[in-house]
């Protein structure tokens, strides 16, 4: 394996000898850096495999090229990718990347002329943003547990196991509610958070928070962090207001008026001034 941005022609040749089944693969795609030739030297090598209804291959998983460097490897029927086009967190997950994507095995130009020139047509539209609240909605819910295990490692006055469990929730999985309800069709896993910030535009207040519960400015702590987290779920709960469900929104609300009556000042100007 050269240490730059390519495959060889050999490097291609020993993959598809390695993971191709002549009898129901359709394609075989590069995607990740290795599609966007942005590899370096520690990229992994990111494999789709595209198969016929009932394929049932089961050698999935993260392999060594001979050279040392990973491979991973995913197989999906039909019924996997045409979610992509219909369920709103699998278009965010796969449409960028199945726009760049490519193929190493393309047979009867499944992939290029069918999989590929769906996905670069593919439009955000009412529909699929319908779908995008609902789901949403169940996502903030789902994230009320983490939210409140932050309250109570707060409580409990620094309870390192609750308050981890908060920050993962107020991080990862707020941005995932803001990823699906805004439609971010995300061009790698290593671009998530970058390309979150830019749907949430000009609030530099969440921006700002939504950093802090990263980690990925200051020196704040663990509890800060968490804090941050919690006004993060607050402002989403405000800003989103109009896309809860029924059956979400008394959860939602009741969260964030947890949050607001655990920490009284949670937005004053200088709450989280270091």
């Amino acid at each position: 394996m050269s240490q730059n941005n390519h495959l060889s022609s050999l490097d291609i040749d020993k993959i598809i000898q390695r993971f191709d089944k002549p009898d129901v693969v359709q394609a075989l795609i590069l995607t990740g850096s290795y599609a966007r030739n942005q590899a370096g030297p520690n990229s992994d090598i990111d494999l789709v495999r595209f198969v016929i209804s009932g394929a049932k291959l089961s050698d999935d998983g993260t392999y060594f090229h001979e050279k040392k460097t990973l491979i991973t490897i995913l197989t999906v029927e039909p019924d996997e990718y045409e979610k992509w086009f219909i369920d709103p967190y699998q278009a965010t997950k796969w449409i960028a990347g199945i726009r760049v994507a490519r193929a190493i095995i393309d047979r009867k130009d499944f992939f290029t002329n069918g999989l590929q020139i769906r996905a670069r047509n593919f439009i955000w539209d009412t529909t699929i943003q319908n779908h995008a609240n609902i789901e949403a909605s169940r996502r903030m819910v789902g994230w009320c547990e983490e939210t409140n295990k932050g309250l109570e490692g707060l409580r409990r006055n620094n309870d390192i196991g609750r308050l981890l469990n908060a920050c993962h929730g107020l991080s990862w999985g707020l941005s995932e509610v803001i990823q699906i309800q805004r439609g971010v069709l995300v061009s790698s896993d290593n671009n998530v958070f970058s390309e979150i910030e830019l749907a949430l535009g000009n609030n530099t207040q969440m921006i700002k928070l939504h950093r802090i519960v990263f980690g990925v400015i200051g020196n704040y702590t663990l509890q800060q962090r968490v804090i941050a987290g919690l006004q993060l779920f607050v402002l989403l709960t405000e800003q989103m207001s109009n896309i809860w469900q029924a059956n979400d929104i008394e959860i939602i609300k009741h969260t964030a008026n947890q949050i607001r009556n655990f920490v009284p000042n949670l937005f004053l100007e200088n709450f989280l001034n270091e």
